[in-house]
């Protein structure tokens, strides 16, 4: 069971325990209020959290960096329209758990038959950067969408890790 703690949005603070229903899917994206390649996936991260939301699940954005404040995570929300729960993770408890690293990096969650949490995809959000600073002028490939639509379908995933690109996680010490 994983834990998500300080919910950053909407002025209320929560603990959230990562936990649903059988063959419910939640996604958790690392990411950064000044990262330029996560802030140019907003805009999907938004759609996929729609996607997720109406199938029954949640998206949870989770903000790295330390400094962040609730109050920046919500203006950047806000400038963004993101409209997700996010989340501040400054101590890397969830960085840490999912063995994140870079920003942003996406985490696909479904539950078994007993609510329990299981990883089916982690990595890219999609192919819109083959490597920083390296940007297509749209995605040809949405790794996290086919994950969830083969999640939702209990279907298998043909890679179910992919290496992210992106803003580097500096590692607590």
């Amino acid at each position: 069971m994983f834990f998500l703690t300080s919910c950053a949005t909407k002025g209320i603070l929560e603990t959230h325990i990562l936990q649903g229903e059988p063959g419910e899917v939640d996604v958790i994206v690392f990411s950064s209020t000044d990262c330029p390649i996560a802030n140019a996936m907003a805009p999907e991260i938004e759609r996929i959290h729609i996607s997720v939301q109406n199938a029954g699940g949640d998206l949870f954005l989770v903000h790295v960096w330390a400094g962040r404040t609730n109050i920046d995570a919500q203006k950047h929300a806000d400038d963004y329209g993101l409209t997700m729960e996010v989340i501040i993770d400054t101590e890397h408890e969830l960085v840490d758990s999912f063995n994140a690293t870079v920003t942003p990096e996406a985490v696909v969650v479904l539950y078994d038959e007993d609510g329990t949490p299981k990883v089916i995809y982690q990595g890219l959000v999609n192919n819109l950067f083959d490597s920083p600073g390296n940007r297509r002028d749209e995605a040809t490939q949405h790794y996290v969408r086919d994950a969830v639509a083969a999640g939702i379908k209990n279907e298998a995933i043909s890679t179910s890790y992919r290496a992210p690109t992106g803003c580097i996680i500096e590692q607590k010490q």
